[in-house]
């Protein structure tokens, strides 16, 4: 007669539950895989599948509640759709104890059993729930020695001289896995780093190259031609420099520590070391004052190669220094003469111009922030999520309290000959586990009610926060390293994107996308507004710090497009 692992004569109606990682996928683990055998299991034992639910590149440590499908389950398993989740192992559930343990509670807490096709768990016994835990344990206990081991079978090779992942410029890497010098490139790096030493700069050397036609380092991987890249730039020109590979020393950073291990040497010491110094004495005598801060660094790109567009800086022949957001790509031109006719169209916009566009609208929004003040009360009067949590909190407790008080009831039934020594074992055992997963969970709720109150506090400070800021607008707009740097944050709050273009006409075009809904005269900022178009946008702004103790807010986004007047006109 076959086992029934657990599954007696009563028609269970079952629920199937699949999960498959990201990294699994890689691995050809399916969902179709568990799948057939839970559909083969379930026909062998005669149980009716009530319902199918399959959660695809979803990482054990999310929480079931956290994922699509598992938060359906879980809905389901409350209204009371099915008897029983049956998964093809336990790891299907959750890799982390804490994710086992939240996903087993909650379907208990319900009436929903859990069991495993390919391991003898039953949590509707004692028996069973004890393998339950020592294989949820097991469970988190092999996800981190997988990672230790990985780690440190890492570290190991790397130590042992061999090399993993991509090859710096002038090597190539042998049978054992070991560096041995591609004369044709370490000709090049040699040259390069003698000609810094003599003094060189970053950009001669980079145009240097490209005109004479020499392929850039690009990327290379063991058993691989090197792929070159686009041009030579004056970072991969300090890279070369700077990399201490090339006297004889390979730095790898990696978990635990760098390690640095010995490797053909491409040039002496003391000649690196010439170059280094060279490079420090030409960053110090290099214009005199200091850089131009940029305001909206890292928030511009470009709408036709979608790389950044980044501060730059063209001189007059009169000597005179003009700023503006240009797209990176482009500007490899300047010292690549190779692309010097490739037509790109990027635009670029005088930095003050589109400084002072941007910081208008965000003073705008600053001095009439209603809307976004009218968003937080509507988020701080649902409370639905905490009111949840406080129910869960309850439970807990009070389930708690109730397996504290069991152990004596079993105790008794023992001194009363009702159970012997064997069954007392397991059933204090049991119960055990039980009471620290139940305190492992309340730990948990009260992290996240904790963090909940957090949100509350922030939220509630908004509206002070924000007047706050409007009334010391003349203190953050003053001339003062401090002060520039709450603009920038502020910018950084609220502002998604700027993205550059050109009209029909070929003259440049700014989109600006803001994190807040249209504030009163925005029409008037500078510049000409042509269209507005609006897109409700949810989550946090993600915008950071801006000062301490500040809200996240949820926002809206207006994306507004902007030309600049003929006389800013930059092509």
């Amino acid at each position: 007669m076959p086992s029934t692992n657990g599954h007696g004569s009563k028609l269970e109606r079952i629920g199937l539950y699949m999960r498959v990682s990201s990294e699994e996928q890689k691995e050809k683990e399916s969902i179709a895989t568990q799948e057939g055998f839970l559909e083969e299991y379930c026909k062998l034992y005669g149980l009716e599948v009530a319902a199918v639910y399959k959660d695809e590149a979803v990482s054990g440590t999310v929480p079931m509640r956290q994922r699509p499908k598992g938060a359906l389950l879980l809905a389901d398993a409350k209204a009371g759709a099915f008897d029983t989740v049956l998964v093809y192992k336990l790891d299907r559930i959750g890799r982390s104890l804490l994710v086992v343990v939240d996903a087993h509670d909650r379907l208990g807490e319900v009436g929903v059993a859990l069991k495993s096709a390919t391991e003898p768990i039953d949590t509707s016994t004692a028996a069973g729930r004890l393998i339950f835990q020592m294989l949820a344990s097991f469970s988190e206990f092999e996800r981190a020695t997988i990672t230790e081991r990985s780690r440190d079978g890492l570290r190991r090779a790397f130590k042992e001289g061999r090399h993993l992942g991509r090859i710096p410029y002038g090597y190539d890497v042998n049978a054992e896995g070991a560096f041995e010098i591609v004369e044709d490139e370490a000709r090049v790096v040699r040259r390069i780093i003698t000609n810094v030493a003599a003094g060189a700069t970053l950009y001669s050397e980079a145009k240097r190259l490209n005109d004479e036609g020499e392929p850039s380092p690009g990327s290379k991987y063991r058993d691989r031609p090197r792929k070159p890249g686009a041009c030579w730039h004056p970072s991969a020109i300090r890279a070369i420099v700077t990399a201490t590979t090339y006297s004889g020393i390979h730095t790898i950073r990696a978990a635990g520590g760098n390690i640095g291990r010995k490797v053909p040497a491409l040039v002496e010491p003391e000649l690196r070391e010439k170059a280094l110094a060279r490079l420090e004495e030409n960053k110090r005598y290099s214009g005199g004052k200091s850089g131009r801060k940029y305001l909206l660094r890292g928030l511009v790109a470009c709408a036709y190669c979608t790389t950044a567009c980044t501060g730059d800086v063209s001189v007059s022949s009169m000597g005179y220094r003009y700023h503006y957001y240009s797209c990176r790509k482009k500007r490899t031109t300047q010292y690549d003469a190779r692309r010097a006719n490739h037509g790109y169209s990027c635009p670029k916009v005088k930095a003050q111009w589109l400084e002072e566009l941007v910081w208008a609208d965000v003073r705008t929004f600053l001095e009439d922030p209603g809307e976004a003040l009218e968003r937080v009360r509507v988020q701080l009067s649902d409370d639905r999520e905490g009111d949840n949590l406080k129910e869960r909190h309850a439970s807990l407790t009070a389930r708690l309290t109730a397996k504290q008080e069991a152990k004596a009831r079993y105790v008794k039934l023992y001194a009363q000959g009702h159970v012997d020594e064997e069954e007392l074992e397991v059933y204090i055992a049991d119960l055990k586990n039980q009471v620290e997963n139940l305190k492992l969970l309340i730990s948990s709720v009260e992290a996240d009610l904790a963090q909940e109150q957090e949100n509350k506090m922030m939220a509630r400070s908004t509206e002070a926060w924000l007047m706050a800021l409007r009334k010391n607008l003349s203190e953050v707009e003053q001339d003062a390293e401090e002060a520039f740097e709450t603009r920038r944050e502020l910018v950084k709050l609220l502002v998604e994107r700027i993205v550059l273009s050109r009209n029909e006409e070929g003259r440049p075009k700014v989109e600006i996308t803001y994190r807040f809904g249209s504030p009163a005269g925005l029409e008037s900022a500078t510049g000409s507004q042509n269209s507005e178009e609006f897109k409700k946008a949810h989550g946090r702004s993600g915008g950071g710090d801006l000062l301490r103790g500040h809200p996240q807010m949820s926002a809206y986004e207006i994306a507004v497009e902007r030309e600049p007047e003929a006389s800013e006109d930059t092509y």
